[in-house]
């Protein structure tokens, strides 16, 4: 006897502090074993998401440069201000107000803006800038070097320096950071 109890009711009751604490252990250990594969789950989720992601940008990039190819109007302005830089045209005056129904303006204006809405989708995660960096180089480049006087007198002329600002930040960023040999 023991404390007034026989030793069988000490034993019974130790096996059930015991089974009692082994249980307690058992739930906190199977607690962070699932924490854990929810976290590496979650991880592989994640990465999974990204990916398609990246591939989703990739896939529309691809798409709109084939677009772009076979865009007639696109094709058009390109040639005429193909035409109006190795001519030595003066973009800067084709920004005036006296020239707003001119075609070349129109030309102009059209690649612009083509050239701006690619720029955002590219800065909002839309279009994958490597790609297309890759694949236009040295036409943004060019062509951004020759617009940005006219991109300027419009900003001037309408006191908004906004006017254009994600082809700016584009180019510049591609002039800071040039396209490099592959070699």
């Amino acid at each position: 006897m023991i404390l007034g109890e026989s030793i069988g009711f000490w034993i019974q009751t130790a096996v059930i502090l015991l089974g009692a604490v082994a249980a307690v252990v058992t739930i906190y250990v199977n607690g962070l074993l699932s924490r854990r594969s929810i976290d590496h789950n979650a991880k592989l989720s994640r990465q999974a998401i990204e990916n398609n992601e990246k591939i989703a940008r990739q896939r529309a990039t691809i798409d709109l440069l084939l677009t772009q190819r076979t865009d007639q109007n696109l094709i058009e302005s390109k040639k005429a201000v193909g035409n109006i830089h190795s001519n030595g045209g003066d973009f800067t005056s084709l920004a005036t107000k006296d020239k707003a129904q001119d075609q070349d303006r129109s030309h102009i204006l059209a690649i612009i803006n083509n050239y701006e809405f690619i720029a955002l989708g590219i800065r909002e995660g839309a279009l994958d800038e490597s790609i297309y960096k890759r694949a236009v180089y040295s036409q943004v480049v060019r062509d951004w070097a020759a617009m940005r006087p006219f991109i300027m007198e419009l900003r001037r002329q309408n006191n908004r320096n906004t006017l254009f600002q994600e082809f700016e930040v584009m180019a510049k960023r591609w002039e800071t950071d040039p396209l490099k040999c592959d070699s």
